[in-house]
């Protein structure tokens, strides 16, 4: 007698399984798809079980074919899973995508062998015989069978293994359990045919992987109904780790903003949403993503360019039209990067960079791919390069010199951050800087920048030099911390340096966007006795109103000015202004930017306070500059 009642467990279980993938319609991945067929297959070979199972136990005139023909199907049906499992393993994986249709094909043989042997049964009964009395017995063959689906197991743990780097720990634990679980329950059924235990236990395991199996509902931006940025670095990383080759195209629209001004968030967001619909039906293959708001990510698997290109196309030809909402036409400017991995770019980092890029310039539309994407490459290498730097202590101070009109000597000097990068070379201030503030580093360059400083000059007697301060930038990203002025004193304690060798500069634009929080910090500053100056003036949009409202107490006129003004009457007439009404607010004046005579000469007749710039020295090492000034002031 066969005991059906694990079977009809397992029919109640893989109906709640189908009904809840079934509920879940988010469920659209190929991986789900294809575990949702695994699961039917075993509802279906459930039920064959239970008829079969009824068929011997109660002999009668239609009870053979019964038997005899849900036996074969049986057979047929569930001997297929294996290899279903070991697909699955490969999509889970990310192998499927780099896997080509023949290679399938082959791993299919031993399945293909499998069925012939179970077609063949009906001549030779070589597999398994069902005589008179609804006897089931197993033949010579039956090991056969047996043993396709234990070498199709096998190569799923293994498969497991390998590329365990590109499957998360979760699902690599439930891939495990899904081969363990699969591998107990075939010996259970091979070693006690009669115990109809296989399918209940395959049933569970199946409920644990869906459950286990990630809710892709959790990992979508509901509003556009697409996958997330963390579903896009997951995947992306699966892709990446599994050694696939594939194309991702980002859409960025860089006015998005602006239109969020006008019509308010409501509107834009439905007219993203029409957005993402479209680029979910250009082709139902590709996988579309929200990085960011206004931009998009579609991941095409495959090798084939052509592909790739024919979406490119397609992208391009319709973001030259505008978006109807509520009969308002939006014409949206659009940046889209076509980037091949891991041939142009080989990590998520770098993909998701170009989301947070600057390119565009305001035109409609831009297209970058191949060699445009150098820029990106750079910006990713800086960032590697300011990290490692703030580790290894490669970052270097110098100084440059800043002449003093009256005295006609060197009376201070202004700390620069270099940054030298054994791969890279010589990497500009403003392009490490700008990589910092967007990372959080420049928190940590900004005190090894005060307190390098601070050590020099307890190192080092300037004031006998004639140096009166030194002036360190500020970031605007530091003066948001509410301990800077506790760490400030703290470093200058340690090194026992009076506040008033210090001078700190912020620069004007960075005044003007953060007024409020400038004016707390610079009150803060103010109040244990730092002097505070307002570098690149001139170079913003405030009023002059604005910007003195903060106290500073030097202005260093942006260089770009002086060197307009010696060409440009009106430059000059703006050179002059500034220069005079800085003066009768009480401020002095740096000018930044003087690299030759008639520039000094100009200064000295408009009596300005202070000079910086390469007509008196480029920036350069502490002991080099400490040579200067001797030899300048005698």
């Amino acid at each position: 007698m066969y005991n059906i009642d694990f079977d009809l467990s397992s029919i109640i279980i893989s109906i709640i399984v189908i009904g809840c993938m079934h509920v879940i319609k988010d469920r659209k991945r190929d991986e789900n798809r294809l575990f949702l067929w695994i699961v039917y297959n075993g509802l279906v070979c459930s039920i064959l079980d239970v008829l079969f199972a009824i068929a011997t136990n109660n002999p009668g005139n239609k009870s053979y074919y019964i038997a005899y023909v849900t036996s074969f199907l049986y057979l047929a049906i569930h001997n297929s899973i294996p290899l279903l499992y070991y697909i699955y393993v490969n999509m889970v994986s990310g192998a499927y995508y780099k896997t080509s249709k023949s290679r399938y094909m082959i791993i299919s043989i031993p399945y293909l062998v499998d069925a012939f042997l179970i077609i063949l049964n009906i001549f030779n009964h070589k597999v398994y015989t069902l005589d008179s009395n609804l006897v089931y017995t197993r033949q010579v063959l039956m090991a056969v069978i047996y043993g396709v689906s234990m070498f199709y197991l096998f190569m799923v743990f293994g498969h497991v293994t390998y590329y365990f780097q590109s499957i998360r720990i979760k699902k690599t634990i439930m891939l495990i359990f899904l081969v363990t679980g699969g591998i107990v329950a075939l010996a259970i059924q091979y070693f006690f045919p009669k115990l109809l235990v296989e399918l209940f236990v395959q049933s569970i395991i199946y409920m644990t992987v869906m459950i286990t199996l990630d809710d892709e509902a959790s990992h979508k931006v509901e509003e556009y109904d697409v996958y997330s940025r963390d579903t896009f670095k997951r995947d992306v990383e699966v892709l990446i780790n599994s050694n696939n080759k594939f194309s991702v195209i980002i859409i960025k629209l860089t006015n998005i903003e602006g239109y969020m001004s006008v019509l308010g968030v409501n509107q834009i967001n439905k007219s993203l949403k029409n957005v993402a619909k479209w680029l979910k039906n250009i082709d139902k293959s590709v996988r579309v993503y929200s990085l960011n708001v206004g931009v998009f990510a579609l991941v095409v698997t495959g090798e084939e360019t052509s592909h790739t290109e024919y979406i490119s196309y397609t992208l391009n030809s319709r973001f030259k039209d505008a978006w109807k909402i509520n009969d308002i036409e939006i014409e949206y400017n659009v940046v889209i990067y076509e980037v091949h991995v891991p041939e142009e770019l080989s990590r998520v980092e770098e993909l998701l960079l170009l989301g947070n890029s600057e390119n565009g310039n305001g035109t409609r539309l831009t297209f970058i791919s191949g060699q445009g994407l150098n820029e990106i490459k750079r910006r990713l290498k800086i960032e590697q390069a300011v990290r490692k730097a703030l580790i290894e202590n490669q970052f270097k101070v110098y100084y440059q010199p800043i002449w003093d009109r009256k005295s006609n000597k060197i009376k201070s000097a202004e700390a620069l951050l270099r940054l030298y990068d054994p791969d890279i070379g010589a990497i500009r201030p403003e392009e490490f800087i700008r990589t910092a503030e967007k990372n959080g580093a420049i928190i940590g360059i900004g005190e090894f920048v005060f307190e390098d400083v601070c050590r020099f000059l307890h190192e080092n007697n300037v004031k006998d030099l004639g140096i009166e301060y030194v002036e360190v930038n500020l970031s605007p990203v530091q003066c948001m911390q509410r301990d800077l002025t506790d760490k400030f004193i703290d470093i200058m304690k340690k090194y026992d340096v009076d506040v008033n060798m210090l001078n700190l500069e912020i620069t004007e634009t960075a005044a003007v966007e953060n007024m409020e929080v400038m004016k707390r910090t610079i009150r803060k500053l103010r109040d244990i006795g730092f002097a505070t100056s307002i570098d690149d003036f001139g170079t913003g949009f405030a009023s002059m109103s604005s910007v003195f409202n903060i106290d500073f107490k030097l202005l260093k006129i942006d260089r770009e000015i002086l060197w307009r003004a010696l060409e440009d009457d009106e430059a000059m007439i703006m050179l002059k202004n500034t220069i005079e009404m800085g003066k009768r607010m009480g401020r002095k004046i740096v000018q930044e930017g003087v690299e030759t005579l008639e520039q000094k000469e100009l200064m000295e007749e408009l009596e300005c306070d202070y000079c910086q710039g390469f007509y008196f020295s480029k920036p350069i090492p502490k002991d080099e500059f400490i040579a200067y000034v001797k030899q300048f002031n005698g």
